[in-house]
């Protein structure tokens, strides 16, 4: 090597050398599967605000589509097993199912890092609070529905719950009927195991004074353009949700932002890698909710939303229109 090149090549080594230094490893566990389009725009954010500073390894856990707890909990196993091999600096539990089956059984007060998000209503049930985990938990807007909903339709007394029929959906029942119940309002669950008996579900449901409508994931034999067409010719009840994904079978949403907590996720790793311990960082519920509106479906109603919900709300666009 010619002696003059030195000065200049030696810092450059020196900055490649603290570069390496300065990454972090990353171990991502989502609860779900590629394609879901939560998990996805979760994921998608935490990799767009983290993948400068984080070699970002993502582990599925499928929870929409497995069915047995034993599998569940050998995923979870081999997931756990992965993270005691790769000693990332920091584990992300992105939505329940990764809290259950990898954080609480394996990862409690250990010594890896541990951010969750997306965990619904209470992470108690998980091990939470932890001296090695912080996070966002996950409330679904229903307080602020119930007011919406009350502005449109007047008041309410019964109001009709259909989802798919899972572990998941069953917590959020819980957490539902405790808002409801405070409201003085009445809840009538309908958890189904297949499209036959979602569109069931909303045919007894009209007796009810509105359907809420929970998650099409999970549901056997789901057909979106089917089930868009079958509500608008078969549903006279006002139908809200807290997913904006069902929005295309929902008059109004009003919905959280799995941005939201993709960004949170981010923050906190940044935070921890900084050298703030997890016990310090307090655990907070999300807190942005944003109105959407299906035009198609209100025009085929009396229903109205009041001007001041139009001018907040985003319009919902079904494939096709401009």
């Amino acid at each position: 090597m010619k002696p003059w090149l030195v000065p200049f090549l030696y810092p450059l080594t020196v900055l490649m050398v603290q570069a390496q230094a300065q990454t972090m490893n990353c171990f991502y566990i989502n609860s779900y599967h590629q394609g879901y389009e939560w998990s996805d725009r979760i994921q998608a954010q935490f990799n767009l605000e983290m993948k400068e500073s984080c070699k970002i390894s993502y582990h599925y856990l499928n929870a929409k589509n497995v069915k047995s707890s034993t599998q569940l909990k050998n995923k979870g196993m081999e997931i756990a097993s992965l993270i005691s091999l790769s000693q990332p600096d920091i584990v992300i539990a992105a939505d329940d199912a990764a809290s259950e089956y990898v954080v609480g059984p394996y990862l409690r007060n250990g010594r890896t890092p541990v951010v969750y998000v997306g965990i619904n209503w209470d992470p108690r049930p998980f091990g939470y609070p932890m001296d090695n985990a912080t996070g966002m938990t996950e409330i679904w807007p229903i307080q602020q529905s119930i007011g919406l909903v009350k502005n449109i339709v007047g008041n309410i007394n019964h109001v009709a719950f259909i989802s798919s029929n899972n572990e998941l959906e069953v917590n959020n029942v819980a957490g539902i009927a405790r808002i409801m119940k405070k409201n003085k309002i009445e809840l009538h669950s309908y958890l189904v195991k297949n499209f036959d008996e979602w569109k069931a579900a909303i045919t007894d449901a009209q007796k009810y004074d509105v359907i809420e409508l929970g998650t099409d994931q999970g549901i056997d034999h789901w057909d979106k353009q089917e089930a868009t067409a079958w509500i608008k010719a078969n549903n006279k009840r006002f139908t809200f949700a807290s997913q904006d994904f069902m929005l295309p079978y929902s008059m109004v949403t009003l919905s959280e932002s799995p941005e939201e907590f993709g960004h949170w996720a981010a923050e906190l790793s940044k935070t921890i890698f900084k050298g703030d311990q997890p016990w310090q960082i307090p655990i907070i519920p999300n807190r942005i909710f944003i109105p959407r509106y299906n035009p198609t479906l209100l025009s085929a109603t009396d229903f109205r939303l009041p001007d001041a919900i139009l001018r907040q709300s985003v319009v919902f666009k079904e494939e096709g229109q401009p």
